[in-house]
């Protein structure tokens, strides 16, 4: 059965369908709705008819074959750790995640879903086990719902978008590769890192490839229009523009690989045993000219860019389009993950 990974930006979402099929998974539909007059992410309940409309018109023109969808939730509505415990049952190990939960999560129990996953043992202390522990209030999950009901679609499921960034550009269990995936919205950024196939860190930075137009549009006294057109056509291009471009980038990229080089201290330190060894960049944003090149300069390990749609087939109607589609698979990547997880 197809499903629908469909993740929200503040004035855009992404779906991606994928197909089970004997010959592999195929992605038989994928698109993107931009509404600059609308906010996708709004919580106020006045608003949810209009992003159910807006998803409906957009499935009914895209021609999706099924309703069921998985849907992602935004980073700023999830709390998510990974906790240690001793080791123990798994009857136990719910009582222990409950009462560890109270610990953490500033919100009484009965207001949020709980949902968590064992891991491992732990690689420092062999007596204990790491558990990923994820919670969201749940009237946020009623509202993902209820927009998904009002817009004819069927939710499957809905989880973090960390999740799902982990699930598709991480690393796997057969083959721990510590890695930190970056994806560069356009009104905020997030840092992932996965280790054996399970997401351990997540870091929500209010830095995006907005801020970035912003001060271009500042520094170069521009209309917004042609700042962000300066920013995808030239990036962070020392060589166009007399560098001026790249010059107003530059100390907005370098706060986020500050950013990047904390999240790796951490991890490290609370994992002494794992070391990051790659950087995926991915997000609209991460798709700047000389962007890759410039983070790769300032990191100490390898930097790659998403290429989430590279280990799919294509649907006859949408081969025409690999390429296309293909350089723009950074900004898929979350939508992807999203329905990797019911295939």
């Amino acid at each position: 059965m197809p499903i629908v990974g469909l993740n929200f930006g503040r004035s855009t979402f992404r779906a991606v369908e994928l197909d089970k099929r004997k010959e592999g998974l195929i992605i038989s539909n994928i698109g993107t709705y931009e509404n600059p007059k609308v906010n996708f992410l709004s919580d106020k309940r006045e608003d949810m008819d209009l992003i159910a409309e807006h998803i409906a018109e957009f499935f009914k023109e895209m021609g999706f074959g099924t309703s069921h969808v998985v849907m992602g939730l935004d980073e700023s509505q999830v709390f998510m750790r990974v906790i240690k415990v001793p080791a123990m049952s798994d009857k136990e190990l719910r009582s222990a995640v409950r009462y560890e939960a109270e610990q953490y999560i500033p919100l009484p129990l009965d207001q949020i879903n709980l949902s968590y996953q064992r891991l491992d043992p732990d690689l420092t202390e062999k007596d204990k086990i790491n558990v990923q522990v994820v919670a969201a209030k749940k009237d946020v999950l009623e509202r993902y719902v209820a927009i998904a009901k009002k817009a004819k679609l069927v939710p499957y499921a809905i989880e973090p978008e960390t999740l799902a960034l982990g699930r598709v550009l991480g690393d796997s269990a057969d083959a721990p590769l510590g890695t930190i995936v970056m994806d560069l919205g356009f009104s905020g950024s997030i840092i992932v890192v996965t280790y054996g196939g399970a997401v351990r860190f997540t870091r929500s930075i209010p830095v995006g490839g907005d801020i970035i137009t912003k001060a271009i549009q500042q520094e170069l006294n521009l209309d917004v229009q042609q700042a962000e057109e300066y920013k995808k056509v030239y990036g962070m291009d020392p060589m166009q523009a007399e560098g001026k471009i790249f010059n107003v980038i530059r100390p907005i990229m370098d706060n986020l690989i500050l950013e990047i080089k904390r999240a790796t201290v951490f991890f490290t330190k609370h994992n002494s045993s794992a070391n990051i060894k790659r950087l995926i960049l991915t997000g609209g944003t991460a798709l700047m000219p000389e962007l890759l090149t410039y983070v790769a300069k300032n990191v100490d390990f390898e930097v790659q860019l998403a290429n989430p749609l590279a280990n799919f087939q294509f649907s006859q109607k949408l081969e025409p389009r690999r390429k296309d589609l293909s350089q723009d698979g950074p900004m898929y990547s979350t939508a992807v993950g999203l329905a990797l997880r019911e295939v």
